[in-house]
């Protein structure tokens, strides 16, 4: 790593980068195969206990964008570093959150090669000019007689008074500037989708396969002493592993290259932030073709576990039964009492600062939904029949529509000020969460549109005319958000309790582990050995002070419900709802036979099944709260 940094990287600097790259995926790997064992047993003993799967009411949509095509596209002025003036490029967001940019429209049509792209995940849109230059002051700390954010708070004659700013600690940034705030806030909407859309693909995929992933990558830091939970799990496999390899080199990088950089401090901290670039492009690409060998390998481990857990599921089950009783007497004790002292005292006050951004922004979405629905029931009563089709195709567009999406997603955003105290907790992952809550935000409205859809097409055929359609819209809209009602509970408890687990359970580990972990090498010697590559104590251990902590959760979320808190269900309303639904389908026969005949009043059977309605109270504060 010796000698004065110049761009691009030295050969030396190469084999340094790749030889770093290669002793990971070496080390890692290990931990991938045994995870994804894990997985697949927990996956086949999950498919006997059907119990354990979260009912829903609406339909689940499975609808994906498409992703070459076209999302958003427009003329974008950005600063140059390098030349220190605006050139203006024109952008194109795809459907897979690829940002690519060209010299001009003409040039896309021509079919010419984009001048550049990057994929979103990872990113922080910014538009305040002194937050960009606060975090990159932050990434430059380490040059020799300092740094500071002198250079960076003043831009070049910007051609408009709207910027906004695109920041990755290892991408190339990009500044922006638009002429309308009108203009700037579609491309800010449009880029944070895309954003939120890659950063959390591997969640949102939900399979084994990702789950033992992302558990690999947990084991893999914890056993480098690293317990503490950040943003690093953005993104697809390949770009994860690099963000893991780069915060574990950023010390090293720092000591070893900054001192060498010359020049001015501005030419420093771009000579800086391009060797990061470059760094993390190298490994990004090694770790991509390394995973990718390791693909094919998976698929041959994948067929092996097929063959050796689905015959002794059984043994296999009752062996993790007997470990655990085992390890009980080690670890029951000391869990419980890390989780009464260092957890419960706690536990209300963080459920309540999870709940209340989630179930104001699932609020706004039942909102919209239905005054989207109601603006396509005014058009279908003032347009031809034959629009409806149409106005059905737009409402299906809705869930994917940022600049409608956005007032809802924004709900979100209050986590970054209401969680900043969980640090003490080791909890540093914030940003994962707003993109998470509006995952969920966004699969309800995709859900409920499209239940919405499907309960349309069943029943508009047998209408015979504009005030029987209008009428059987009208009905369906009520269905469709008495299951929003549902479906709103069941999944903002499941959002809380699963990072209720993310911000808790790394903190106990780590408490534990001096106590309780080292202590699990003895147990090693109770697995046999024809499931060794299977059954792992270290995660019968952690399985253990999950249940503890899962208990504690649990209690808290049932309290809540009970006290009706963010109109969260009792577990018992779903055996209400299901009795409701069933009456619900013999009212809808009733209904259409009444339809028929016009004797459709407002005292039908559909009038009458009463539901809780959903009730918006206030906080002391005055904002709003489901």
């Amino acid at each position: 790593m010796g000698g004065r940094y110049s761009s691009p990287l030295s050969g030396k600097q190469r084999r340094y980068l790749r030889g770093c790259t290669a002793a990971m995926m070496k080390n890692f790997l290990p931990y991938y195969q045994r995870q994804l064992a894990t997985a697949f047993l927990r996956q086949v003993s999950e498919e006997l206990d059907l119990q354990g799967k979260l009912a829903l009411q609406l339909l689940q949509s499975k609808t994906q964008r498409a992703p070459h095509v076209t999302l958003y596209d427009g003329l974008l002025s950005q600063y140059d570093e390098d030349s220190q003036r605006w050139k203006e490029n024109y952008f194109v967001l795809l459907g897979d959150s690829t940002l690519e940019w060209f010299e001009s429209k003409e040039a896309l049509g021509k079919g010419c090669e984009p001048r550049g792209s990057t994929a979103l995940s990872g990113y922080l849109l910014l538009t305040s000019l002194s937050e960009y230059t606060k975090l990159v002051s932050s990434l430059c700390q380490g040059f020799a007689g300092g740094c500071s954010q002198q250079g960076w708070n003043t831009l070049t004659d910007p051609p408009g008074e709207f910027l906004f700013f695109l920041y990755h600690p290892f991408r190339r940034h990009f500044c922006f500037c638009t002429n309308s705030a009108e203009s700037q806030q579609i491309w800010k909407s449009a880029l944070q989708d895309g954003i939120r859309y890659h950063s959390t693909e591997l969640q949102r995929r939900g399979s084994f396969e990702a789950e033992a992933f992302l558990e690999a990558v947990r084991f893999y830091r914890q056993e480098r002493g690293s317990y503490r939970t950040g943003d690093l799990l953005l993104g697809v496999e390949p770009e994860i592993l690099g963000n893991v390899l780069m915060e574990d080199l950023l010390p090293v990088l720092r000591s070893q290259v900054l001192p060498r950089i010359r020049g001015s401090e501005l030419r420093r901290k771009q000579l800086w932030l391009q060797f990061l670039q470059e760094a993390y492009t190298l490994i990004l690409s090694q770790v991509s073709s390394e995973f990718k060998v390791f693909q094919r390998e998976k698929e041959k481990l994948q067929i092996q576990l097929e063959k050796k857990i689905r015959p002794d599921l059984d043994q296999m089950l009752t062996l993790k039964d007997q470990i655990a009783r085992k390890l009980q007497a080690t670890v029951q004790s000391p869990a419980e009492s890390c989780c009464c002292q260092g957890v419960e005292p706690d536990l209300d006050c963080v459920m309540e600062e999870l709940m209340r951004p989630i179930s104001s922004g699932a609020e706004m979405v039942r909102s919209l939904f239905a005054q989207r629905v109601d603006e396509m029931v005014r058009t279908v009563r003032n347009s031809p029949i034959a629009v409806l089709q149409k106005e059905l195709l737009t409402l299906g567009r809705t869930s994917w529509m940022p600049e409608i999406m956005q007032p809802c997603y924004e709900k979100a955003d209050v986590y970054k000020e209401s969680l900043q105290g969980l640090e003490r907790f080791g909890f540093h992952s914030v940003t994962s969460l707003v993109l998470g809550a509006q995952n969920l935000m966004q699969q309800l409205m995709q859900n409920s549109i499209y239940t919405f859809q499907q309960l349309s097409e069943q029943r508009l055929s047998q209408a015979t005319n504009r005030n029987q359609v209008i009428q059987m819209l009208e009905n369906v809209k009520d269905r469709v958000l008495k299951k929003f009602d549902y479906d709103s509970s069941s999944t903002r408890k499941q959002f809380a309790q699963e990072w209720l687990v993310q911000i808790f359970l790394p903190f106990l580990l780590k408490h534990l582990e001096s106590r309780c972990k080292l202590e699990l090498p003895k147990y090693e010697s109770y697995v046999f050995a024809d499931f060794s590559g299977i059954i792992n104590v270290e995660n019968i251990y952690e399985e253990m002070v999950l249940a503890v902590l899962l208990k504690a959760i649990s209690k808290a979320l049932k309290e809540a419900s009970g006290r009706n808190k963010h109109n969260l269900y009792s577990d018992s309303f779903f055996c209400v709802l299901e009795s409701v639904d069933n009456l619900l389908h013999e009212a809808t026969a009733r209904e259409l036979s009444e339809i028929r005949m016009g004797a459709l009043s407002s005292n039908s059977a559909l009038d009458t099944v009463n539901f809780p309605t959903c009730q918006v109270n206030k906080s002391a504060s005055g904002e709003k709260i489901w």
